[in-house]
């Protein structure tokens, strides 16, 4: 599986509400961080997370609009689709960067603005 599949199946899993197997790609000490948040440490602190912010938003759609490579780097820029309390659809734009270890995240940093779809 190439890397850009590799982004795909993590959203599509994202968009299905699948916690787990979103999770399942990251290491055990794997650290992830959202924006300003400080920083969540552990496969399962991200699966508890990503369960979170997927009951907390009507329905989600990630739309990869570039993978690039560099290293052990994937930066990956997505327009995430979504809908605010009122049903007013939006479209976020979002920078994500990860860090692999052979098959597996170490670190995954997304730098993106959610509240309009909060407000």
């Amino acid at each position: 599986m190439t890397r850009t599949e590799m982004v795909r199946s993590m959203c599509a899993s994202v968009d299905a509400g699948d916690a787990e197997a979103f999770g399942a790609w990251f290491a055990e000490t794997a650290t992830y961080t959202f924006g300003n948040n400080d920083p969540l440490v552990g496969r399962a602190a991200v699966v508890r997370a990503t369960a979170a912010a997927v009951q907390g938003l009507p329905w989600v759609r990630h739309v990869v609009d570039q993978v690039a490579e560099v290293g052990d780097q994937l930066f990956c820029r997505f327009t995430i689709e979504t809908a605010t309390r009122d049903g007013s659809e939006v479209a976020l734009p979002c920078v994500t960067v990860i860090w692999m270890d052979d098959d597996q995240i170490v670190d995954y940093r997304v730098h993106m603005d959610i509240s309009p779809a909060l407000g």
